[in-house]
């Protein structure tokens, strides 16, 4: 390759950018890679690393290379599980485990809330709050949550950080871009698409410049986008949507959802790559199987260590921004929805209910949905102006 003037890999005066961009964005999207390959990371903060591998995806060679490294490798939990699992009834940050030489594998993803594994008892439970700082713990669950994995680690504390085989990434890089990455969407394509219910409508794919997530807007009819433009916002649902399952209501949402923003004369309905509250579809299936024992939505997705709620609506308002959407009538039972797009900036002037009939699968879902998510339904059809 011809070398031009500019030096491959030269700096950009104020940032550390390369062939392929912004060096630190991109330790992090790498960082995110290995988590999901089940190789150990590490996060540098001033002279020190802490080294991580997410519990879902490790081997046991390397979990067992990961306690050899250190005298204190330790299982780390979020506050949810801790909680969640009855392991620390009142955690209130990351939560730690000392382990052992002969901890095994199954064990640590038993103790991490993995369904159907053997819960072979350690040699001791005795959890204690993570003793060093919780900023790089709380980081790197983030990086296994942008994996779509189990919130679950490996790690420990080391001051070397010399180990070339060992993708390193810093604490600034990971937080200088969950920043940046709320709002870095770009338009890929978009093409004239005939619905059902709605034959004049395009359908656009927007791609997470960070993250790679792709995101769908449909624009339905002819909207005024100098009105109250009616809008869905739509977790993806392969279950549902998809294969017709019984236990939500989001099939039923959607395309109800398409046949009334057409009834309205035309709008957005937004197909947002959220699957399961935003913990991913693996993860959703194994929250059912917490359910089938007992366990309601919002619990079963704390067993697993999320929130009841991971999802973000950023990226949505930036769709609709970039869509040429400031005001809109929002069809959705979600108060979440229409407080996250008011604070990004999207006016939300009214609340068009968006009901299904309930069946003997989903009707303690949907009962969980009002009374612990505060879901509306018709008695509350407006919202209050901000």
């Amino acid at each position: 390759m011809q070398q031009s003037d500019q030096a491959v890999g030269a700096q950009t005066p104020g940032r550390n950018i390369g062939l392929n961009g912004d060096r630190a964005a991109l330790s992090v999207d790498r960082a995110v890679g290995e988590l999901r390959r089940g190789r150990c990371i590490a996060i540098a903060e001033s002279d020190r690393a802490f080294v991580f591998a997410a519990v879902e995806t490790i081997s046991s060679p390397l979990l067992q290379s990961l306690i050899a490294a250190s005298p204190q490798t330790h299982l780390l939990l979020t506050a949810e599980r801790a909680r969640a699992g009855g392991l620390v009834p009142d955690a209130d940050g990351p939560m730690a485990l000392e382990l052992g030489s002969a901890t095994a594998l199954e064990t640590l993803k038993a103790l991490a809330g993995m369904p159907g594994t053997r819960n072979e008892e350690p040699a001791s439970t005795v959890f204690q709050h993570w003793p060093g700082d919780e900023e790089p713990v709380l980081a790197a669950f983030g990086l296994a949550k942008a994996a779509r994995l189990i919130p679950a680690l490996i790690g420990f504390t080391s001051g070397n950080t010399s180990d070339e085989s060992v993708q390193s990434v810093s604490l600034a890089a990971i937080l200088e871009h969950a920043v940046a990455a709320r709002s870095g969407i770009q338009l890929i394509s978009e093409s004239r698409v005939p619905l059902a219910g709605a034959e004049r409508s395009r359908v656009a794919l927007y791609r997470d410049e960070h993250g790679g997530s792709e995101h769908v807007a449909v624009i339905i009819g002819e909207p005024d986008l100098s009105a109250s433009v009616p809008v869905r916002l739509h977790s993806a649902c392969l279950t549902g949507d998809l294969l017709g399952s019984l236990r939500c209501d989001c099939g039923e949402q959607l395309t109800t959802a398409v046949g009334r923003i057409a009834e309205l004369g035309g709008g957005v309905l937004l197909y947002l790559d959220q699957e399961g509250r935003s913990i991913g579809l693996a993860n959703k299936l194994r929250a059912y199987a917490i359910q089938d024992t007992g366990v309601d939505t919002y619990d079963a997705d704390r067993h697993l260590g999320f929130s009841s709620d991971e999802r973000s609506y950023d990226v949505a308002a930036a769709m609709l921004q970039r869509i040429g959407v400031a005001r809109v009538r929002l069809l959705t039972n979600n108060p979440r929805k229409i407080d996250a797009l008011r604070e990004h900036g999207i006016d939300v002037v009214d609340r068009l209910p968006l009901l299904a009939k309930p069946n003997a699968h989903n009707e303690e879902y949907l009962r969980t949905k009002r009374e612990r998510a505060g879901h509306l339904g018709r008695d509350t059809d407006n919202v209050t102006p901000q």
